[in-house]
């Protein structure tokens, strides 16, 4: 009898060890906690110390194989959010406060002309191109959506007339050809405007709309072409300033920012810019600049 006791004892102590492990492997994602109280109880009796032991052990492993776990699904939660898939967020949001770029943007110019007294029969000298460079920086203040954009640029303008072949001239010829001018002016810009962002249209690929304006001060003028400039020429040798020392203009903007990664992205865009201001300093000549741009842009 006591060798059938033994046998029995020997034969429980394997089966309640072979089902504590399998019950392990099954709960390797949930505590060990999950056991009733009743199931302790009976193992307990079984095993005694080596019960214990075992459960502590048990429940050590599983809480690790939980934490990690939860820290894999956390991080695979953060990288999936990180870019848009269509059910995630429809944007990234930005990771600073404030974004600074560099812009750089060539851009066709012309200007208007309206002359009276002297300065009748002026007309425009037609379009040409130019470029403006510099850095911007864009502080979002609203659901990072809606930002303050300003910046620093130094752009050239163009400006020209046609005039009458009689003008500055001591006598008035007629059929005289007609007379062109040509002059660059040099301006430092700063914008001050309000960038709207829009949900993504495309992976990584998010519409802006810019809109505000521009404190434009001129730092020098040029005359091209001084040996055919005729207001150049009229004017004392070009001794005397054309043109006055600043401008406000309407600035009206959109494009696209593309995401290379979470800190660099490419923007592309168009703007215009309307002179508010008469620039000629003639007191019977109009002149008003508009420019329009393509804005090439690095965010970093």
């Amino acid at each position: 009898m006591k060798k059938v006791a033994g046998i029995s004892l020997i034969l429980t102590l394997l089966v309640a060890t072979a089902f504590g492990q399998s019950v392990s492997r099954q709960n390797i994602t949930r505590p060990r906690d999950s056991f009733s109280k009743e199931s302790d109880k009976r193992f307990r009796k079984i095993l005694g110390d080596q019960y214990d032991e075992r459960t502590q052990r048990g429940r050590s492993d599983n809480e690790e194989a939980y934490d990690e776990e939860r820290r894999r699904r956390r991080k695979r939660k953060q990288q999936q959010s990180a870019e848009y898939d269509g059910t995630g967020p429809d944007y990234a949001r930005p990771n600073k406060l404030i974004e600074m770029s560099i812009r750089f943007a060539p851009s066709l110019n012309l200007n208007t002309a309206e002359g009276q007294g002297s300065y009748a029969g002026f007309l425009d000298n037609g379009i040409g191109a130019r470029m403006s460079v510099g850095p911007s920086l864009d502080y979002f203040f609203f659901k990072d959506r809606y930002a303050f954009s300003s910046g620093l640029w130094y752009t050239i303008k163009r400006s020209g007339f046609q005039m009458p072949g009689s003008f500055g001239e001591s006598r008035f010829t007629p059929g005289a050809p007609y007379k062109e001018s040509l002059y660059n002016l040099q301006y430092l810009q700063v914008p001050v405007s309000v960038k709207m962002f829009a949900n993504n249209i495309a992976p990584r690929i998010r519409l802006y709309v810019q809109t505000g304006g521009l404190l434009s001060l001129k730092v020098a003028e040029r005359a091209l072409q001084t040996e055919r400039n005729g207001l150049y020429q009229a004017e004392s040798g070009g001794d005397r300033r054309q043109y006055g020392f600043g401008d406000v203009e309407l600035l009206l903007g959109t494009g696209v920012q593309y995401k290379i990664n979470d800190t660099n992205a490419f923007n592309l865009g168009v703007s215009y810019q309307r002179g508010l201001f008469d620039v000629a300093r003639g007191s019977q000549l109009t002149s008003k600049n508009r420019v329009v741009s393509l804005d090439l842009g690095f965010k970093f």
